[in-house]
Protein backbone atom coordinates (compact mmCIF):
# COMPACT_ATOMS: atom_id res chain seq x y z
CA UNK A 1 0.00 0.00 0.00
CA UNK A 2 2.78 2.54 0.68
CA UNK A 3 3.98 1.78 -2.51
CA UNK A 4 0.90 3.29 -4.48
CA UNK A 5 0.67 6.18 -1.97
CA UNK A 6 4.72 6.81 -3.39
CA UNK A 7 3.66 6.79 -6.83
CA UNK A 8 0.67 8.80 -6.80
CA UNK A 9 2.57 11.42 -4.65
CA UNK A 10 5.35 12.02 -7.20
CA UNK A 11 3.43 11.51 -10.55
CA UNK A 12 0.74 14.35 -9.38
CA UNK A 13 3.95 16.49 -8.10
CA UNK A 14 5.25 15.84 -11.85
CA UNK A 15 1.80 16.66 -13.04
CA UNK A 16 1.46 19.98 -11.03
CA UNK A 17 4.94 21.05 -12.47
CA UNK A 18 3.54 20.48 -16.34
CA UNK A 19 0.57 22.23 -15.28
CA UNK A 20 2.05 25.51 -13.85
CA UNK A 21 4.60 25.64 -17.31
CA UNK A 22 0.99 25.26 -19.53
CA UNK A 23 -1.12 27.49 -17.23
CA UNK A 24 -1.52 30.87 -15.06
CA UNK A 25 -2.76 30.89 -11.50
CA UNK A 26 -1.95 33.72 -9.10
CA UNK A 27 -0.19 33.10 -5.92
CA UNK A 28 -2.71 33.59 -3.71
CA UNK A 29 -4.63 31.31 -5.42
CA UNK A 30 -2.06 28.65 -4.94
CA UNK A 31 -1.83 29.46 -1.44
CA UNK A 32 -5.35 29.05 -1.50
CA UNK A 33 -5.72 25.65 -3.09
CA UNK A 34 -2.93 24.18 -0.16
CA UNK A 35 -5.09 25.29 2.78
CA UNK A 36 -8.08 23.71 1.18
CA UNK A 37 -6.65 20.73 0.86
CA UNK A 38 -5.24 20.57 4.65
CA UNK A 39 -8.65 20.88 5.35
CA UNK A 40 -10.06 18.43 3.33
CA UNK A 41 -7.55 15.62 4.30
CA UNK A 42 -8.48 16.82 8.04
CA UNK A 43 -12.28 15.76 7.05
CA UNK A 44 -11.29 12.43 5.28
CA UNK A 45 -8.33 10.95 6.96
CA UNK A 46 -10.26 8.31 8.84
CA UNK A 47 -11.05 7.28 5.31
CA UNK A 48 -7.97 4.99 3.32
CA UNK A 49 -9.83 5.04 0.43
CA UNK A 50 -9.68 9.18 0.00
CA UNK A 51 -6.49 9.21 1.13
CA UNK A 52 -5.73 9.03 -2.46
CA UNK A 53 -7.43 11.84 -3.33
CA UNK A 54 -6.39 14.12 -0.81
CA UNK A 55 -2.73 12.77 -1.72
CA UNK A 56 -3.21 13.45 -5.87
CA UNK A 57 -5.13 16.73 -5.13
CA UNK A 58 -1.84 17.93 -2.31
CA UNK A 59 1.21 16.79 -4.61
CA UNK A 60 -0.69 18.31 -7.32
CA UNK A 61 -0.45 21.81 -5.91
CA UNK A 62 3.05 21.27 -4.35
CA UNK A 63 3.95 20.92 -7.67
CA UNK A 64 2.67 23.80 -9.12
CA UNK A 65 3.74 26.12 -6.37
CA UNK A 66 7.14 24.69 -6.86
CA UNK A 67 7.60 25.54 -10.13
CA UNK A 68 5.91 28.91 -10.04
CA UNK A 69 8.50 30.27 -7.52
CA UNK A 70 10.87 29.30 -9.58
CA UNK A 71 9.98 31.69 -11.97
CA UNK A 72 12.73 34.39 -12.11
CA UNK A 73 11.75 37.59 -10.93
CA UNK A 74 13.03 40.29 -12.79
CA UNK A 75 14.09 43.66 -10.68
CA UNK A 76 16.67 46.38 -10.59
CA UNK A 77 18.67 43.69 -7.98
CA UNK A 78 18.88 41.34 -10.56
CA UNK A 79 21.01 41.35 -13.64
CA UNK A 80 18.15 39.84 -16.51
CA UNK A 81 16.49 43.54 -15.40
CA UNK A 82 18.96 45.22 -17.76
CA UNK A 83 19.12 43.35 -20.88
CA UNK A 84 18.97 45.56 -24.07
CA UNK A 85 20.02 45.36 -27.47
CA UNK A 86 21.01 48.99 -27.15
CA UNK A 87 23.63 49.89 -24.35
CA UNK A 88 26.54 47.99 -23.89
CA UNK A 89 27.02 47.18 -19.98
CA UNK A 90 30.14 46.53 -17.88
CA UNK A 91 29.84 43.74 -15.17
CA UNK A 92 31.79 41.64 -13.44
CA UNK A 93 31.23 37.77 -12.07
CA UNK A 94 33.26 34.60 -11.76
CA UNK A 95 33.36 31.64 -14.21
CA UNK A 96 31.70 29.26 -12.28
CA UNK A 97 31.80 26.04 -14.54
CA UNK A 98 34.17 24.53 -16.60
CA UNK A 99 34.44 26.33 -19.71
CA UNK A 100 32.88 24.71 -22.85
CA UNK A 101 35.44 25.08 -25.49
CA UNK A 102 34.33 24.58 -29.26
CA UNK A 103 36.31 24.37 -32.61
CA UNK A 104 35.36 27.95 -33.07
CA UNK A 105 34.11 29.51 -29.68
CA UNK A 106 34.19 28.90 -26.11
CA UNK A 107 30.94 29.78 -23.96
CA UNK A 108 31.49 30.79 -20.12
CA UNK A 109 29.10 30.87 -17.73
CA UNK A 110 29.55 33.74 -15.36
CA UNK A 111 27.85 34.06 -11.64
CA UNK A 112 27.52 38.36 -11.85
CA UNK A 113 27.70 40.67 -8.89
CA UNK A 114 27.88 44.11 -10.19
CA UNK A 115 27.35 46.12 -12.93
CA UNK A 116 28.78 49.52 -13.33
CA UNK A 117 25.64 51.65 -13.25
CA UNK A 118 26.28 55.91 -13.24
CA UNK A 119 29.70 55.21 -12.69
CA UNK A 120 29.02 53.48 -9.41
CA UNK A 121 29.15 49.27 -9.39
CA UNK A 122 26.24 48.47 -7.45
CA UNK A 123 25.61 44.67 -6.85
CA UNK A 124 23.06 42.34 -8.90
CA UNK A 125 22.87 38.59 -8.63
CA UNK A 126 22.04 36.59 -11.61
CA UNK A 127 23.83 34.34 -14.02
CA UNK A 128 24.46 34.61 -17.67
CA UNK A 129 26.08 32.86 -20.97
CA UNK A 130 28.95 34.55 -22.27
CA UNK A 131 30.11 33.53 -25.56
CA UNK A 132 33.90 34.54 -26.47
CA UNK A 133 36.52 33.57 -28.51
CA UNK A 134 38.73 31.21 -27.94
CA UNK A 135 41.97 33.19 -27.14
CA UNK A 136 43.11 34.77 -24.86
CA UNK A 137 41.54 31.41 -22.38
CA UNK A 138 39.99 32.16 -19.02
CA UNK A 139 39.38 29.43 -16.87
CA UNK A 140 37.15 27.91 -13.79
CA UNK A 141 37.16 30.43 -10.82
CA UNK A 142 38.74 33.72 -12.94
CA UNK A 143 36.63 36.72 -12.02
CA UNK A 144 36.65 38.61 -15.02
CA UNK A 145 35.04 42.24 -16.15
CA UNK A 146 32.64 42.35 -19.15
CA UNK A 147 32.08 44.91 -21.57
CA UNK A 148 28.70 43.65 -23.83
CA UNK A 149 25.33 43.98 -24.87
CA UNK A 150 23.40 42.03 -22.34
CA UNK A 151 20.58 40.16 -24.52
CA UNK A 152 18.20 37.43 -24.23
CA UNK A 153 18.15 34.04 -25.38
CA UNK A 154 17.50 33.46 -29.17
CA UNK A 155 14.44 32.01 -30.16
CA UNK A 156 14.25 29.28 -33.31
CA UNK A 157 11.63 27.91 -35.01
CA UNK A 158 11.81 24.53 -33.26
CA UNK A 159 14.63 24.83 -31.07
CA UNK A 160 13.85 26.95 -27.61
CA UNK A 161 17.60 28.08 -26.69
CA UNK A 162 16.08 30.48 -23.89
CA UNK A 163 14.23 26.90 -22.14
CA UNK A 164 17.05 25.38 -22.64
CA UNK A 165 19.53 28.03 -20.72
CA UNK A 166 16.99 28.19 -18.07
CA UNK A 167 18.16 24.49 -17.17
CA UNK A 168 21.32 26.16 -15.99
CA UNK A 169 19.43 28.95 -14.47
CA UNK A 170 20.69 30.90 -16.97
CA UNK A 171 18.29 34.29 -18.70
CA UNK A 172 20.67 36.18 -20.56
CA UNK A 173 23.30 35.57 -23.04
CA UNK A 174 26.07 37.75 -23.98
CA UNK A 175 27.97 37.83 -27.52
CA UNK A 176 31.41 38.68 -28.49
CA UNK A 177 32.07 40.64 -25.37
CA UNK A 178 35.26 42.47 -24.89
CA UNK A 179 36.31 40.64 -21.47
CA UNK A 180 39.14 41.55 -18.97
CA UNK A 181 40.58 39.48 -16.09
CA UNK A 182 40.76 40.63 -12.90
CA UNK A 183 41.57 37.81 -10.57
CA UNK A 184 41.56 34.33 -10.04
CA UNK A 185 40.72 31.53 -7.30
CA UNK A 186 37.25 32.43 -7.01
CA UNK A 187 35.53 28.87 -7.39
CA UNK A 188 35.64 25.91 -5.39
CA UNK A 189 39.42 23.93 -4.98
CA UNK A 190 37.66 20.58 -5.27
CA UNK A 191 36.79 21.82 -8.78
CA UNK A 192 39.72 23.88 -10.02
CA UNK A 193 42.01 20.40 -9.32
CA UNK A 194 39.06 17.92 -10.72
CA UNK A 195 39.12 20.64 -13.88
CA UNK A 196 43.01 21.09 -14.32
CA UNK A 197 43.39 16.83 -14.77
CA UNK A 198 40.15 16.91 -16.99
CA UNK A 199 42.07 19.41 -19.17
CA UNK A 200 45.10 17.69 -19.11
CA UNK A 201 43.56 14.03 -19.57
CA UNK A 202 42.17 15.74 -23.16
CA UNK A 203 45.46 17.60 -23.60
CA UNK A 204 47.11 13.81 -23.32
CA UNK A 205 44.60 12.51 -26.09
CA UNK A 206 45.18 15.46 -28.31
CA UNK A 207 49.30 14.13 -28.08
CA UNK A 208 48.18 10.42 -28.65
CA UNK A 209 45.83 10.37 -31.32
CA UNK A 210 45.73 12.08 -35.11
CA UNK A 211 42.02 13.97 -35.48
CA UNK A 212 39.42 13.15 -35.75
CA UNK A 213 40.36 9.93 -33.01
CA UNK A 214 41.51 12.65 -30.51
CA UNK A 215 38.23 14.48 -30.43
CA UNK A 216 36.37 11.17 -30.71
CA UNK A 217 38.26 9.76 -28.11
CA UNK A 218 37.90 13.15 -25.63
CA UNK A 219 33.66 12.28 -26.66
CA UNK A 220 33.65 9.13 -25.46
CA UNK A 221 35.57 9.49 -22.15
CA UNK A 222 35.08 13.05 -21.15
CA UNK A 223 31.97 14.12 -23.20
CA UNK A 224 33.52 16.77 -24.97
CA UNK A 225 32.93 17.42 -28.74
CA UNK A 226 35.52 20.36 -29.54
CA UNK A 227 36.94 19.26 -32.83
CA UNK A 228 34.60 16.69 -34.41
CA UNK A 229 33.89 17.49 -38.21
CA UNK A 230 30.39 18.60 -38.54
CA UNK A 231 29.96 15.93 -41.37
CA UNK A 232 30.54 13.22 -38.97
CA UNK A 233 28.41 14.76 -36.60
CA UNK A 234 25.60 14.41 -39.53
CA UNK A 235 25.99 10.69 -39.90
CA UNK A 236 25.83 10.10 -36.20
CA UNK A 237 22.77 12.03 -36.01
CA UNK A 238 21.55 10.21 -38.85
CA UNK A 239 22.69 6.90 -37.59
CA UNK A 240 20.72 7.24 -34.70
CA UNK A 241 24.10 7.04 -32.70
CA UNK A 242 24.49 10.64 -31.29
CA UNK A 243 24.79 9.51 -27.65
CA UNK A 244 27.83 7.86 -27.92
CA UNK A 245 30.16 10.71 -28.99
CA UNK A 246 28.78 12.68 -24.90
CA UNK A 247 28.65 11.66 -21.75
CA UNK A 248 25.34 9.78 -21.11
CA UNK A 249 23.44 7.02 -19.94
CA UNK A 250 25.21 4.55 -22.66
CA UNK A 251 28.43 6.03 -21.48
CA UNK A 252 27.52 5.08 -18.12
CA UNK A 253 26.38 1.77 -18.57
CA UNK A 254 29.76 1.08 -20.09
CA UNK A 255 31.79 2.17 -17.43
CA UNK A 256 28.81 -0.16 -15.42
CA UNK A 257 29.99 -2.86 -17.79
CA UNK A 258 33.72 -2.62 -16.91
CA UNK A 259 33.41 -2.66 -13.45
CA UNK A 260 30.65 -5.46 -13.54
CA UNK A 261 33.13 -7.92 -15.60
CA UNK A 262 36.21 -7.14 -13.55
CA UNK A 263 34.35 -8.06 -10.43
CA UNK A 264 32.57 -10.70 -11.51
CA UNK A 265 33.24 -13.29 -9.20
CA UNK A 266 32.85 -11.08 -6.44
CA UNK A 267 29.58 -11.25 -4.34
CA UNK A 268 26.56 -8.54 -4.79
CA UNK A 269 27.60 -7.08 -1.36
CA UNK A 270 30.94 -6.10 -2.66
CA UNK A 271 29.89 -5.27 -6.90
CA UNK A 272 27.38 -3.24 -6.03
CA UNK A 273 28.97 -0.51 -3.90
CA UNK A 274 32.19 -0.90 -6.07
CA UNK A 275 30.07 -0.02 -9.45
CA UNK A 276 28.11 2.90 -7.58
CA UNK A 277 31.62 4.27 -6.51
CA UNK A 278 33.25 3.90 -10.04
CA UNK A 279 30.28 5.72 -11.77
CA UNK A 280 30.28 8.28 -8.77
CA UNK A 281 33.93 8.90 -9.61
CA UNK A 282 33.57 9.06 -12.99
CA UNK A 283 30.94 11.59 -12.79
CA UNK A 284 33.15 13.98 -10.95
CA UNK A 285 35.85 13.44 -13.19
CA UNK A 286 34.21 14.89 -16.18
CA UNK A 287 32.79 17.59 -14.53
CA UNK A 288 29.56 16.86 -13.00
CA UNK A 289 27.23 18.88 -15.11
CA UNK A 290 23.60 18.66 -14.86
CA UNK A 291 23.18 15.84 -17.29
CA UNK A 292 26.15 14.10 -16.51
CA UNK A 293 24.77 13.77 -12.94
CA UNK A 294 21.50 12.65 -14.36
CA UNK A 295 22.65 10.08 -16.65
CA UNK A 296 24.70 8.46 -13.42
CA UNK A 297 21.73 8.61 -11.33
CA UNK A 298 19.49 6.81 -13.86
CA UNK A 299 22.64 4.79 -13.92
CA UNK A 300 23.28 3.71 -10.42
CA UNK A 301 18.94 2.99 -10.73
CA UNK A 302 19.50 0.69 -13.05
CA UNK A 303 22.29 -1.07 -11.10
CA UNK A 304 20.02 -1.12 -8.25
CA UNK A 305 17.50 -2.37 -10.84
CA UNK A 306 19.66 -5.90 -11.72
CA UNK A 307 20.86 -6.38 -8.45
CA UNK A 308 17.61 -6.38 -6.58
CA UNK A 309 15.39 -7.37 -9.26
CA UNK A 310 12.43 -6.53 -7.48
CA UNK A 311 10.48 -4.16 -10.13
CA UNK A 312 8.34 -2.21 -7.72
CA UNK A 313 11.24 -1.24 -5.54
CA UNK A 314 13.36 -0.15 -8.27
CA UNK A 315 10.42 1.53 -9.84
CA UNK A 316 10.15 3.55 -6.84
CA UNK A 317 13.42 4.71 -6.46
CA UNK A 318 13.33 5.58 -10.38
CA UNK A 319 10.31 8.01 -9.33
CA UNK A 320 11.86 9.08 -6.29
CA UNK A 321 15.22 10.65 -7.97
CA UNK A 322 12.61 12.39 -10.45
CA UNK A 323 10.71 13.89 -7.94
CA UNK A 324 14.15 15.03 -6.30
CA UNK A 325 15.54 16.02 -9.40
CA UNK A 326 12.61 18.07 -10.58
CA UNK A 327 12.19 19.47 -7.59
CA UNK A 328 15.75 20.98 -7.24
CA UNK A 329 15.13 22.66 -10.73
CA UNK A 330 11.53 22.27 -11.97
CA UNK A 331 12.74 22.96 -15.95
CA UNK A 332 14.38 19.46 -16.32
CA UNK A 333 11.20 17.58 -16.49
CA UNK A 334 9.83 20.20 -19.14
CA UNK A 335 13.03 21.49 -21.26
CA UNK A 336 15.64 19.06 -20.87
CA UNK A 337 15.10 16.13 -23.57
CA UNK A 338 18.01 14.14 -21.88
CA UNK A 339 16.59 13.85 -18.65
CA UNK A 340 12.99 12.78 -20.68
CA UNK A 341 15.40 9.86 -22.31
CA UNK A 342 16.81 8.80 -19.51
CA UNK A 343 14.28 8.37 -17.32
CA UNK A 344 11.90 6.89 -19.88
CA UNK A 345 14.88 4.51 -21.25
CA UNK A 346 15.33 3.68 -17.53
CA UNK A 347 11.96 2.45 -17.30
CA UNK A 348 12.01 0.79 -19.95
CA UNK A 349 14.43 -1.29 -18.54
CA UNK A 350 13.61 -1.61 -15.17
CA UNK A 351 9.69 -3.55 -16.98
CA UNK A 352 10.80 -4.79 -19.91
CA UNK A 353 14.53 -5.59 -19.71
CA UNK A 354 14.05 -9.07 -18.29
CA UNK A 355 11.31 -10.41 -20.88
CA UNK A 356 13.65 -9.22 -23.69
CA UNK A 357 16.71 -10.43 -22.75
CA UNK A 358 14.70 -14.11 -22.74
CA UNK A 359 14.03 -13.34 -25.55
CA UNK A 360 17.61 -13.08 -27.21
CA UNK A 361 18.58 -15.93 -25.00
CA UNK A 362 19.78 -17.98 -28.01
CA UNK A 363 22.53 -15.23 -29.06
CA UNK A 364 25.64 -15.56 -27.23
CA UNK A 365 26.00 -13.88 -23.86
CA UNK A 366 30.30 -13.30 -24.76
CA UNK A 367 31.26 -9.87 -24.88
CA UNK A 368 27.88 -8.65 -22.95
CA UNK A 369 26.24 -9.00 -26.42
CA UNK A 370 22.91 -10.13 -25.76
CA UNK A 371 22.74 -7.97 -22.25
CA UNK A 372 23.57 -5.23 -24.27
CA UNK A 373 20.85 -5.74 -27.12
CA UNK A 374 18.24 -6.31 -24.58
CA UNK A 375 19.37 -2.95 -22.89
CA UNK A 376 19.35 -1.19 -25.97
CA UNK A 377 15.84 -2.64 -27.28
CA UNK A 378 14.15 -1.82 -23.92
CA UNK A 379 15.58 1.81 -23.74
CA UNK A 380 15.08 2.85 -26.96
CA UNK A 381 11.03 1.14 -27.20
CA UNK A 382 10.26 3.64 -24.27
CA UNK A 383 12.42 6.47 -25.58
CA UNK A 384 12.09 6.55 -29.20
CA UNK A 385 8.45 8.84 -28.71
CA UNK A 386 10.78 11.55 -27.42
CA UNK A 387 12.82 11.56 -30.15
CA UNK A 388 10.42 11.84 -32.80
CA UNK A 389 8.49 14.69 -31.22
CA UNK A 390 12.10 16.51 -30.41
CA UNK A 391 14.13 15.67 -33.19
CA UNK A 392 11.74 15.26 -36.26
CA UNK A 393 13.87 12.30 -37.62
CA UNK A 394 13.31 8.59 -37.19
CA UNK A 395 16.68 6.10 -37.58
CA UNK A 396 15.69 3.56 -39.82
CA UNK A 397 19.67 2.11 -39.81
CA UNK A 398 19.85 2.40 -36.16
CA UNK A 399 19.59 -1.34 -35.33
CA UNK A 400 21.63 -2.60 -37.58
CA UNK A 401 24.13 0.36 -36.67
CA UNK A 402 23.85 -0.76 -33.19
CA UNK A 403 24.29 -4.17 -34.19
CA UNK A 404 27.78 -3.54 -36.04
CA UNK A 405 29.41 -0.51 -33.54
CA UNK A 406 28.37 -1.31 -29.77
CA UNK A 407 30.82 -4.21 -29.49
CA UNK A 408 33.22 -1.91 -30.08
CA UNK A 409 32.69 1.14 -27.94
CA UNK A 410 34.20 -0.41 -24.97
CA UNK A 411 36.95 -1.60 -26.67
CA UNK A 412 37.73 1.79 -28.18
CA UNK A 413 37.12 3.45 -24.47
CA UNK A 414 39.40 1.04 -22.80
CA UNK A 415 42.25 1.09 -24.74
CA UNK A 416 41.88 4.82 -25.16
CA UNK A 417 42.05 5.61 -21.25
CA UNK A 418 44.22 2.87 -21.29
CA UNK A 419 46.92 4.45 -23.47
CA UNK A 420 46.36 7.87 -21.60
CA UNK A 421 46.83 6.67 -18.42
CA UNK A 422 50.25 4.27 -19.27
CA UNK A 423 51.64 7.59 -21.34
CA UNK A 424 51.80 9.24 -18.04
CA UNK A 425 54.56 6.50 -17.01
CA UNK A 426 56.12 6.09 -19.93
CA UNK A 427 54.76 8.06 -23.70
CA UNK A 428 55.83 5.18 -25.79
CA UNK A 429 54.16 2.49 -24.09
CA UNK A 430 50.99 4.79 -23.82
CA UNK A 431 51.27 5.01 -27.71
CA UNK A 432 51.22 1.65 -28.23
CA UNK A 433 47.96 1.14 -26.78
CA UNK A 434 46.67 3.43 -29.33
CA UNK A 435 46.87 1.28 -32.20
CA UNK A 436 43.89 -0.66 -31.14
CA UNK A 437 42.31 1.96 -30.14
CA UNK A 438 43.01 3.27 -33.42
CA UNK A 439 41.48 0.21 -35.13
CA UNK A 440 38.34 0.56 -33.19
CA UNK A 441 37.82 4.39 -33.74
CA UNK A 442 38.15 4.01 -37.06
CA UNK A 443 35.75 1.00 -37.89
CA UNK A 444 33.48 2.90 -36.21
CA UNK A 445 34.00 6.03 -37.89
CA UNK A 446 33.84 3.82 -41.42
CA UNK A 447 30.91 2.43 -40.95
CA UNK A 448 28.90 5.11 -39.22
CA UNK A 449 29.55 6.97 -42.53
CA UNK A 450 28.83 4.43 -44.95
CA UNK A 451 25.82 3.53 -43.29
CA UNK A 452 24.27 7.28 -43.32
CA UNK A 453 25.16 7.17 -47.48
CA UNK A 454 22.71 4.41 -47.46
CA UNK A 455 19.44 5.57 -49.11
CA UNK A 456 16.49 5.76 -46.82
CA UNK A 457 19.06 5.16 -43.93
CA UNK A 458 16.58 7.88 -41.98
CA UNK A 459 13.70 9.35 -42.43
CA UNK A 460 11.80 12.93 -41.67
CA UNK A 461 9.18 12.62 -38.98
CA UNK A 462 7.43 16.35 -38.75
CA UNK A 463 3.93 14.58 -38.71
CA UNK A 464 4.61 13.10 -35.28
CA UNK A 465 2.59 15.19 -32.75
CA UNK A 466 1.74 14.99 -29.00
CA UNK A 467 -1.26 12.83 -30.30
CA UNK A 468 0.91 10.07 -31.47
CA UNK A 469 3.22 10.25 -28.48
CA UNK A 470 -0.07 9.68 -26.49
CA UNK A 471 -1.22 6.96 -28.09
CA UNK A 472 2.34 5.24 -28.65
CA UNK A 473 2.59 4.91 -24.89
CA UNK A 474 -0.94 3.92 -24.38
CA UNK A 475 -0.23 1.36 -27.16
CA UNK A 476 2.51 0.05 -24.48
CA UNK A 477 0.97 0.07 -21.47
CA UNK A 478 -1.97 -2.11 -22.81
CA UNK A 479 0.79 -4.41 -25.07
CA UNK A 480 2.78 -4.85 -21.71
CA UNK A 481 -0.05 -5.86 -20.00
CA UNK A 482 -1.55 -8.71 -22.52
CA UNK A 483 2.14 -9.84 -22.35
CA UNK A 484 2.30 -10.46 -19.00
CA UNK A 485 -1.07 -11.27 -17.97
CA UNK A 486 -3.28 -12.40 -21.32
CA UNK A 487 -0.80 -14.39 -22.57
CA UNK A 488 0.52 -16.02 -19.70
CA UNK A 489 -3.38 -17.00 -19.08
CA UNK A 490 -3.89 -17.87 -22.94
CA UNK A 491 -1.12 -20.34 -22.02
CA UNK A 492 -2.40 -22.23 -19.10
CA UNK A 493 -6.16 -22.62 -20.63
CA UNK A 494 -4.17 -24.43 -23.65
CA UNK A 495 -2.08 -26.60 -21.37
CA UNK A 496 -5.45 -27.18 -19.11
CA UNK A 497 -7.31 -27.64 -22.06
CA UNK A 498 -4.89 -30.38 -23.63
CA UNK A 499 -4.68 -32.02 -20.08
CA UNK A 500 -7.91 -32.42 -20.02
CA UNK A 501 -8.61 -34.11 -23.12
CA UNK A 502 -6.17 -36.96 -22.50
CA UNK A 503 -7.79 -40.17 -21.68
CA UNK A 504 -7.00 -40.57 -17.65
CA UNK A 505 -5.70 -43.59 -15.92
CA UNK A 506 -8.73 -45.47 -15.28
CA UNK A 507 -9.06 -45.36 -18.90
CA UNK A 508 -6.42 -46.76 -19.56
CA UNK A 509 -7.04 -49.80 -17.44
CA UNK A 510 -10.17 -50.65 -18.70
Amino acid sequence: MKNIYIKISIVSFLLGVFLCARTKITYMEIVIGVMGIFFFYTIIRSRKYLLFIALSIFFLFFGYLRFYISIPEINPSSIHYYQSEDIQHQIRGIIDENPDRRKDKVNYFVNVNQILLDEKWRKVTGRILVSADLYPEYYYGDTIEIKAFLVQPVEFEKFSYKNYLSLYNVHSVVYSPLIKKSGSGGGSPFFSVLFSLKDSFEDRINELFPEPMASFTAGLLTGSRKGIPDDLLTSFNITGLTHIIAISGYNISLIIFFVSSFFAKSSRKIKVPVIIGFVILFTLFVGASPAVVRASIMGIISVLALAVGRQSQVLNALLISAFVMVLLNPNVLLYDVGFQLSFLATLGLILTGEQIKKFFSFLPDCMGIREGIAMTLSAQIFALPIILLNFERLSIISPIANLLIVPFIPLAMLFGFGAVILSCINFSLGFLLTFPAWLALKWIVEIVTLLSMLPFSSMETPWFTVYHFGGYYLFIILFANFINHNLGNVFLWARGLYINRRPSGDMKSV
